[in-house]
């Protein structure tokens, strides 16, 4: 089995930004506002404009204070369109698509070597037709849909990730990569876990005492070791 996953970080800025000219996305502090118009706060930003000092939550008052920042009003559906589009990219490389969240695709690769040649080749046509869209992702692939999923969160451009080095490619991740929530990331980091290695080190037995089953789980995705059938989506041309 093999899945590709492709991930564009900072989602919400790129879709609201994509079709403009000039590439600011790359060049310019940019922020998406979300919130009724008297109490916007920041909801999204790119990497130019956390340089800036700019953190998510951040009141329209206190940005007053950060020239040259670019503002956009968050718009759902211009991060359709944009999930739409990374959906078309995933069809154009297998039948198989799941929309795993906003702003990430996984596809079936299983039947896609024959065709498109070998991974690296594949992760580059992915990256590429994103491009088209106007969207920079950054692509990974695996033997199962969660490693890639991760890795294509965690790694920038592209990763392949061989079958049964699923542990060692992921040790260096951040634990927040697994969606934990608040009080498991506290609890994790208290034990001193910042990330997938000593996360997937922990004794079995103690982590299910203190987060129970899930706390498992998530310790199965750190060592790379789940797997699962992907949900696909239906095209969009057959609702």
């Amino acid at each position: 089995m093999l899945f590709g996953c492709i991930h564009i970080p900072d989602f919400s800025v790129q879709a609201s930004v994509r079709h403009e000219r000039g590439g600011i996305f790359k060049t310019n502090p940019v922020i998406v506002l979300d919130g009724p118009d008297s109490r916007q706060k920041v909801f999204a930003c790119n990497a130019a404009a956390r340089q800036h000092g700019i953190e998510i939550g951040m009141t329209r008052a206190q940005l007053q204070l950060l020239p040259g920042v670019v503002t956009r009003k968050r718009r759902a559906e211009e991060e359709a369109e944009a999930q739409a589009a990374l959906m078309d990219c995933g069809y154009a490389l297998s039948s198989k698509v799941e929309s795993t969240c906003p702003g990430a695709v996984i596809v079936d690769l299983s039947r896609a070597g024959r065709l498109m040649g070998p991974p690296s080749s594949i992760a580059r046509k992915f990256v590429d037709l994103a491009a088209e869209c106007n969207l920079q992702g950054q692509v990974s692939i695996a033997a199962n849909p969660d490693s890639a999923f991760h890795a294509a969160r965690g790694f920038g451009g592209v990763t392949i990730i061989r079958p049964g080095k699923e542990a060692d490619r992921l040790a260096s991740l951040p634990v927040e990569i697994l969606n934990p929530n608040r009080e498991e990331l506290e609890t994790l980091l208290n034990w001193g876990i910042t990330n997938f290695q000593s996360f997937a080190d922990l004794p079995v037995i103690s982590l299910i005492k203190r987060l129970g089953q899930r706390g498992l789980y998530l310790q199965e995705l750190a060592r790379g070791k789940t797997h699962r059938e992907i949900v696909p989506s239906v095209p969009l041309a057959e609702v």
